[in-house]
């Protein structure tokens, strides 16, 4: 009974901080293309001021907690490499995303970007040896036919974005089976932050070169997109670190993330859906939530 009931608090806690994240992330989109129209502010000025401020504070609440040695020091000088060459390789990724808003409608982007766990599987059967039988094949085909449905055909033929985003994807997955592969090597929080330690030193050094005069608004529009990433970032590692087993009842509930970008899509920049699309949006939805259902099934029963 009890571990009935523990298994249950720990489906619902993850599942409620999956939703928590899934907003985050779609509202950092939001921020991003909302700030992408101000032509004085850079990706480096966006960044540098948005994760300074967080970064900061984390270090502050880890050293309160007295965790700091525990999460961000490690023993063996060998264990930094990872978490830091991961941190130096996702440097390109918040620039690709940061143009790719000004040219692709939100509620075109997210979609892309949730393919994610097909592109795991794919990692996972070359990196781990795992095979990826005609079953999965099948299920991967349906989800980036929802993904063409949604782009269109036609923007792939007139918008490089659109592949630069499923640059990104395949990115986020090969970072999370290699993670994933050498979790030892550090905790889920000092993953997080040599993750984006990289990105905030090479933002600030451009910054502080090229400097920008920006008003109240626009500030505070920005701490706001660097708080959404780093909480996104920190809830992300952390839902995956104590799901465990039972992570194929959390993962498929990160496709929400659709319904917030369409949701707010809608609200800030008048983005709608077509039958099309929506049609697509269900494809990847089920096509996502088979992969991580039926792959997680077959680590558990190896």
């Amino acid at each position: 009974m009890f571990k009935l009931i523990s298994s249950n608090k720990i489906i619902l806690l993850g599942i409620f901080l999956v939703i928590i994240q899934t907003f985050f992330g779609a509202s950092f989109d939001t921020t991003t293309k909302f700030l992408g129209s101000n032509k004085n502010l850079l990706w480096y000025h966006y960044y540098a001021l948005g994760l300074s401020l967080p970064m900061i504070l984390f270090i502050f609440f880890l050293v309160i907690l007295k965790s700091v040695k525990k999460n961000l020091i490690f023993e063996n000088k060998k264990d930094y490499f990872l978490p830091l060459f991961r941190g130096l390789t996702f440097i390109p990724i918040p620039i690709i995303i940061y143009y790719s808003l000004k040219q692709i409608p939100l509620n075109i982007f997210t979609p892309i970007i949730m393919t994610t766990p097909f592109f795991i599987l794919i990692w996972s059967s070359i990196l781990q040896k795992e095979i990826i039988s005609l079953k999965y094949w099948v299920i991967l085909i349906i989800g980036f036919a929802g993904t063409i449905l949604i782009a269109k055909p036609t923007m792939f033929q007139t918008n490089v974005f659109i592949y630069l985003i499923f640059l990104v994807a395949a990115y986020n997955a090969l970072t999370s089976v290699v993670v994933s592969k050498f979790s030892k090597n550090a905790t889920a929080l000092g993953y997080s932050f040599y993750n984006l330690l990289p990105l905030t030193l090479f933002c600030i050094m451009l910054s502080v070169i090229d400097p920008v005069k920006l008003i109240k608004d626009e500030l505070i529009i920005i701490f706001i997109g660097g708080f959404l990433l780093f909480f996104a970032s920190l809830l992300f590692n952390f839902v995956f670190h104590i799901s465990g087993k039972f992570t194929r009842f959390i993962s498929p509930v990160f496709f929400l993330q659709l319904i917030w970008a369409s949701i707010l899509g809608n609200i800030f920049f008048n983005e709608t859906l077509d039958n099309l699309s929506l049609i697509g949006m269900i494809l990847i939805i089920v096509s996502g939530s088979l992969t991580i259902i039926n792959s997680n099934k077959y680590r558990n029963n190896n």
